[in-house]
């Protein structure tokens, strides 16, 4: 039997690790049961968030210790913060297990694939669904190749099982601080779709660039079976659009959430046209579907900014969008980066305004990074930025978001002018962050 471990890193920029469930380890450990019998291959999800509990001596250099030996360990790298962490795992557990073979993927791995390659025994290129399995079948009959690479189109994921989530403890997969301010509820995450056809230009979680969803049998059986096995009563959609904007599509989608009979948020877009927008009427039948909050990312109370990052939405769509979900009882929470390109010298001016004027129940600020892969990374010269810094550990597009300690992020410079004017500091992003975070703070919009 071929052992394969899944490994899920600590999650270092996150103060709380366990908020969140990792869905995209959980996936493949699910398909690779699904697709091998018990005496065939066997998959493990290894947490090493687990490291991180004040009440384990576990401890990330000593692997070794508490991880025990598999024929294949298995790195899912959404976030470019996490690959130092992961060579770091690979190093101590290849010294200890040297007959072990090591894998990777995901949005890193396809934007530094060359030194990818030169680091792992097989890397994936696309979203690995049958890669996976092909690489587990090539270990098996000892052919293993350097690189896999699937087209995203051919790949669809309402082909593929929903997450299991057997392979973790369950305080692990459900807790109440994701709905903490709707009652409560216990609850857990799921992703229903995957991908998005937006380009914003600080973004690299449009992949693919269009939207993949699970069939609503599927996701009304994924919702039973949260409800069976956990009890629970709230699902957090990690989607990166939770509502689709097509309305015939949102109707479905909305409907089968509603049949699951639980109350459920996620982020969403305001629209980008009359004929992809999420209208008032698709906006109450989320409402009865049991939605009780939606975040969007407006990112920033500039227009300026808006258009420089290609975010195409405009202030006028985040009003009506925000006073037609508190029209139908659904709280909003704004999403919004500073640092971005372009800023006004009063961008907190501007945000707080903003913020005033709209009444969104909640607010998440966090600051600007310019991940690996977008727009603005490749780019950075016409963006006005200087220098990008490459210690991977704070391209993790937080600061402050969540908790104080979140101060990862901001890992890069402008030039002191460009063409939209004078721009920003780190130091003075840094220091806007913190005026608007206390100014939200002392109204009660974060948590």
């Amino acid at each position: 039997m071929l052992s394969v471990g899944v490994v899920v890193p600590t999650w270092h920029y996150f103060a709380d690790p366990f908020k969140l469930q990792p869905l995209w380890e959980l996936y493949f450990a699910t398909l690779i049961d699904a697709r091998f019998s018990e005496n065939e291959v066997r998959a493990e999800v290894i947490d090493l968030r687990d490291t991180r509990l004040e009440n384990t001596s576990m401890k990330i250099d000593g692997l070794a210790e508490f991880v025990s030996e598999k024929d294949v360990f298995f790195y899912w790298i959404m976030k470019t913060a996490d690959y130092p962490e992961v060579l770091r795992t690979m190093s101590q557990l290849r010294e200890a297990y040297p007959h072990s073979k090591h894998v990777a993927g995901a949005t890193h791995v396809d934007n530094f694939s060359d030194e990818c390659a030169s680091k792992f025994d097989a890397i994936i290129l696309g979203p690995g669904d049958e890669s996976l399995i092909n690489i587990i079948n090539d270990i098996r009959h000892n052919r293993l190749q350097k690189t896999y690479k699937e087209d995203w189109r051919q790949r669809k994921y309402a082909d593929y099982p929903f997450a299991r989530r057997h392979y973790l403890p369950e305080r692990a997969i459900v807790n109440r601080d994701l709905f903490g301010e709707h009652g409560s509820l216990l609850g857990t995450s799921a992703m229903l779709q995957r991908g998005c056809s937006f380009r914003c230009a600080f973004c690299v979680y449009n992949v693919p660039g269009y939207i993949q969803m699970k069939t609503n049998d599927s996701i009304e059986e994924e919702i039973e079976y949260l409800k069976r096995e956990y009890h629970i009563e709230g699902l957090n959609l990690r989607d990166e659009i939770a509502i689709p904007l097509a309305p015939k599509l949102a109707q479905k989608f909305l409907e089968a959430l509603g049949r699951g009979n639980i109350k459920w948020r996620g982020q969403t877009k305001v629209g980008a046209n009359k004929d992809k927008m999420v209208t008032r009427e698709i906006l109450k039948l989320a409402s009865e579907s049991g939605c009780v909050e939606l975040a969007i990312g407006v990112e920033s109370a500039s227009q300026q900014v808006m258009d420089i990052i290609d975010k195409k939405q405009d202030t006028s769509q985040v009003r009506d969008f925000v006073d037609a979900c508190q029209e139908f009882g659904i709280k909003v929470k704004m999403c919004f980066i500073l640092g971005l390109p372009g800023e006004p010298p009063n961008i907190v001016e501007v945000t707080r305004n903003f913020i005033e004027e709209t009444k969104p129940d909640y607010v998440a600020v966090s600051g600007f990074c310019p991940v690996p892969g977008s727009a603005i990374y490749k780019n950075p010269e016409y963006f006005g930025v200087r220098k990008i810094y490459t210690q991977w550990e704070q391209h993790a597009h937080l600061v402050y978001r969540f908790k104080d300690e979140e101060t990862f992020g901001l890992p890069f410079e402008y030039e002191e002018t460009n063409r939209w004017g004078r721009a920003f500091s780190r130091e003075e992003i840094v220091n806007n962050i913190i005026e608007i975070q206390s100014y939200l703070r002392e109204r009660s919009m974060i948590y």
